[in-house]
C-alpha cells in the first residue's frame, strides 16, 4: 500500500540547549522568505528550519537514522529515522543531502592545540608532581642511593667552568674534621643510609651554597665554608640540609624535575632525553625546593640543632652578614631568592631560642683543619 501524503510525519528533535529527545511533527510552510521546515514539538512554540540551510551532518553511519542541522550555526538537531520524513526533507530542497561544513582547519587546529597544552599542563604541574611525592616515600633505599650517586656527579658537571667536574676536597685533617662535625649535627637522626657529607672546590668561581642530593648525600661549596666565621655556622646549614634528607625533598625534587623535562625532551623531538635531562639535575639544585619545603627544613633545623646542644640563631647569623656583604641578589642571597624572604628566615632563626651551649661544634684546631680542606 502506498503511504499517505497526508498523513502526519514526525521526527527526533533536540534543542541543543536541553538534553532532551522531543517526538516533533514535521510539516512544510511556504512564507515570505520561501518554504521552511515546522517542527512542532509536544510542548513549547513551534521551531522554522528555513529549507535553504537544512544540511546533513557529516560522518554519519550508512544505513541508520540522519541527522541535520542547520548551515548558520547553533547546536540544535534533528534526526530522521522514518522514511517519509526522509522524503519530505529532501522533497523541500535536495540541497539538503548536502553536508554540513566542518569547523574551518584553523579554528580546529587551535581547539587541538588548546586542548593539548591543557593537557600537557595538568600532566606537568599536578599529575607528576603528585606521582613524584608518592614514589618519593615508597622508592627502595638502593635505587635512591643510585639515583643520588648520579645526581652528585651531574653536579659537579654542573657548576664547573669547563668540562672537569669540581674537585672534591679531601685532605686528612680536613675531612676528620668534616666528619666529626657530621657525627655531633646528626646526633639521633634515623635514616636507612650513611650521610656523605663533601666539600667541592669552587674557587674558579664561588657559588656560596650548600645542597642535598638523593641517597644522603650532602654538598658543600668551599666558598660557603670560607665565608662561615665559626663551625656552628656550618653546622646549622647542615643541619639545614640534613631536613632535606629526612623529607626526601631531593627525591621528589628530582623526580618532578626529570619525568616534567622528560616529556617536553620528548615533545621537542630529543627522544633519548640527553639534550634537555644531562643540565637537569644540576638545574634541579640550582631552582631549590618550594617554600613549604625550606620552612619545614628550618623547623628540623632548629629542632635538630637543639637536641645536640648547637645555637639555631648561627644560621640567621650568617645570613645577615652575607646579606649585609652580598645583598640581596648575589650569590647565596640569589639562591635563597626563590625561598621564603631572607629576612622572615633570619628572624625566624634567631627567634628559635639557643639551648645551653656546652662544647663547641668543633675545637680551634678542627675547624682550622676544616676552613683548609681544599688546601
Amino acid at each position: 500500500m502506498a503511504p499517505d501524503p497526508g498523513a502526519p510525519v514526525f521526527a527526533d528533535y533536540f534543542d541543543g540547549i536541553r538534553a532532551l529527545r522531543q517526538r516533533a511533527r514535521l510539516r512544510a510552510q511556504t512564507g515570505d522568505r520561501g518554504r521552511v521546515l515546522l517542527i512542532e514539538p509536544p510542548a513549547g512554540e513551534a521551531v522554522r528550519w528555513p529549507v535553504r540551510r537544512i544540511r546533513l551532518l557529516p560522518d554519519q553511519a550508512p544505513g541508520g537514522a540522519l541527522a541535520y542541522g542547520l548551515v548558520t550555526g547553533g547546536e540544535a538537531r534533528l534526526v530522521v529515522e522514518d522514511e517519509e520524513a526522509r522524503d519530505l526533507i529532501e522533497r523541500l530542497d535536495p540541497a539538503t543531502r548536502a553536508k554540513l561544513p566542518g569547523p574551518p582547519l584553523w579554528r580546529r587546529a587551535l581547539m587541538v592545540s588548546a586542548g593539548g597544552v591543557a593537557a600537557l599542563a595538568v600532566l606537568l604541574f599536578l599529575v607528576l608532581p603528585g606521582l613524584a611525592g608518592l614514589l618519593a616515600r615508597f622508592m627502595d633505599v638502593e635505587a635512591e642511593i643510585a639515583m643520588g650517586e648520579i645526581h652528585y656527579e651531574q653536579t659537579r658537571v654542573f657548576f664547573a667552568q669547563g668540562l672537569e667536574p669540581l674537585r672534591e676536597c679531601g685532605s686528612p685533617a680536613g675531612a676528620a674534621a668534616l666528619d666529626a662535625l657530621t657525627e655531633r649535627v646528626a646526633q639521633g637522626v634515623d635514616l636507612p643510609y650513611d650521610l656523605q657529607v663533601a666539600v667541592l672546590d669552587d674557587s674558579a668561581r664561588p657559588i656560596l651554597n650548600a645542597y642535598a642530593v638523593a641517597g644522603g648525600r650532602i654538598a658543600f661549596f668551599n666558598s660557603m665554608i670560607q665565608a662561615a666565621e665559626r663551625p656552628e655556622e656550618i653546622a646549622a646549614i647542615l643541619a639545614h640540609e640534613i631536613a632535606h634528607v629526612v623529607n626526601d625533598d631531593p627525591v621528589r625534587h628530582t623526580l618532578q624535575s626529570a619525568s616534567g623535562l622528560a616529556v617536553i625532551s620528548v615533545l621537542v623531538g630529543d627522544v633519548t632525553g640527553g639534550g634537555l635531562l644531562s643540565g637537569m639535575l644540576g638545574g634541579a639544585i640550582a631552582s631549590g625546593y618550594s617554600r613549604d619545603a625550606e620552612l619545614a627544613a628550618d623547623a628540623f633545623a632548629a629542632d635538630q640543632l637543639r637536641s645536640v646542644g648547637l645555637p639555631p640563631s648561627a644560621l640567621g647569623e650568617m645570613f645577615q652578614r652575607l646579606r649585609d656583604r652580598y645583598g640581596d641578589v648575589e650569590g647565596l642571597m640569589e639562591h635563597f631568592s626563590t625561598h621564603p624572604a631572607l629576612a622572615d628566615r633570619i628572624r625566624t632563626a634567631d627567634a628559635a631560642g639557643d639551648p645551653p651551649i656546652g662544647r663547641p661544634a668543633l675545637t680551634p684546631k678542627q675547624w682550622a683543619d676544616l676552613r683548609d680542606i681544599c688546601s
